[in-house]
């Protein structure tokens, strides 16, 4: 009797593993497979995959494998590059230069300008005054009082210190470069030479690349279109 009861045991030992190994087979295996319990000939429950020599059986689930390849998510495609088309710009001319006549006056640069359109004045090269300065006789001439109310201004001179009017200007043309609605200082110029009648300043002046050709007395003024 004991040595029935060992071969019980031993069987029964031999049977759980056999399970085990189903179980781990049926869990690991990559396609999906029934499991059944079932009852042997000799009356033992089993669990199995083959139901087929086996009598009493019921379905226990239907089982895959966890580890089984899941396919890949098909990657979306990415957008479409949209290539910029590279248009080709024809490159800007450059502004025209204008040569005007310069006159050497002592130690003074000079150049003849129309203003207003119609009236002719010599006038100094100064970029380092800020404003530009006509004679009295050329805002007679033109009756700039008459045209606009003058705004005084104070002006500080070698000579000291001296109130100016100031009035608009609706253009000053050098050579073929004008420059249009700008103030002017009304102001005889002391000690200047016999014939000059103002001076062009930063107002005018900004407008252009000034460039002072003394070999050949041209005054080139660039960059205004």
């Amino acid at each position: 009797m004991e040595r029935r009861s060992d071969v019980c045991w031993s069987s029964g030992m031999n049977r759980v593993r056999s399970l085990a190994t189903l179980l781990i087979l049926a869990l690991a295996s990559p396609v999906q497979s029934a499991l059944y319990t079932c009852t042997e000939p000799s009356g033992v429950s089993v669990i199995t995959d083959s139901p087929a020599q086996l009598r009493d059986c019921t379905l226990l689930s239907s089982t895959r494998s966890s580890t089984s390849s899941q396919p890949a998510p098909t990657p979306e495609p990415p957008p479409p590059l949209v290539q910029e088309s590279a248009v080709s710009q024809a490159p800007q001319p450059a502004a025209p230069s204008r040569s005007i006549p310069l006159e050497r006056v002592g130690s003074l640069y000079v150049v003849t300008v129309q203003v207003n359109g119609t009236r002719p004045a010599k006038m100094i090269l100064d970029t380092g005054a800020s404003h530009t300065i006509v004679s009295f006789a050329v805002a007679r001439d033109l009756s700039l009082w008459a045209q606009q109310r003058a705004t005084p201004m104070t002006m500080h001179t070698a000579g000291g210190t001296v109130q100016a009017d100031v009035l608009p200007i609706t253009s000053i043309q050098i050579g073929e470069a004008e420059v249009r609605d700008i103030e002017a200082v009304i102001h005889d110029l002391p000690d200047a030479p016999p014939g000059i009648e103002g001076l062009l300043g930063l107002n005018v002046l900004r407008h252009f690349t000034v460039t002072l050709d003394t070999v050949r007395h041209r005054l080139v003024l660039g960059g205004q279109p």
